[in-house]
């Protein structure tokens, strides 16, 4: 076998042993979720109504779908997490000031300048224990967030961009019936250390 039949061999043998794909041409993308700085301080702790049918919303529940992250070329580049789909979160956890880091996904090396989130699910907890799911839209809820500006993902070093959860503008009660419309805003910086 000539050298370079067993370069080749190696090669392949390594491709294979990472399942298929190499990983030197991606790098981690990690979505910070916590509340909106926007957010008015009256809207963390009540329903976004003041219909006394409607009460006040004590943990919501949401059950995430998919991610993807849009090329500079307008290109949506799917950024499924480690451990894969679903994945739940509390959003009202947020408005607590309790922050989740969702686990990372690989993405081709590029800049990104959008993230779409895709929420399949939603269940609102009231403070009075009463539980209401809220009925989605076909193919479930999905929330369109500009990057600005637009954040680079590399092999050098994992990116984590952070996303704020506006609740004051994602639910809505009328007459005891619960609306949601997601609503994530990003501030335009990227954490400390990352570009």
């Amino acid at each position: 076998m000539t050298l370079r039949k067993m370069l080749t061999l190696g090669s392949l043998m390594a491709l294979a042993a990472c399942g298929g794909q190499a990983t030197t041409d991606k790098g981690q993308l990690s979505l910070a979720l916590t509340a909106s700085s926007a957010t008015p301080v009256a809207a963390l702790a009540t329903a976004a109504s003041s219909d006394n049918d409607c009460g006040s919303i004590q943990a919501a529940n949401a059950t995430i779908s998919a991610i993807e992250a849009r090329t500079l070329d307008g290109l949506l580049i799917a950024a499924t997490p480690e451990g894969g789909f679903p994945v739940t979160v509390d959003l009202m956890s947020l408005v607590k000031v309790n922050p989740t880091t969702l686990p990372s996904a690989w993405l081709p090396a590029g800049t990104y300048d959008q993230i779409v989130v895709v929420i399949r699910k939603v269940e609102v907890t009231l403070t009075s224990g009463w539980k209401v799911a809220v009925s989605p839209p076909g193919g479930g809820w999905t929330a369109v967030i500009g990057i600005a500006p637009p954040f680079t993902i590399s092999a050098a070093s994992p990116k984590t961009v952070t996303l704020g959860f506006r609740k004051d503008l994602s639910f809505l009660c009328n007459l005891g019936e619960w609306k949601f419309n997601p609503k994530f805003e990003h501030d335009g910086k990227h954490d400390a250390g990352h570009h």
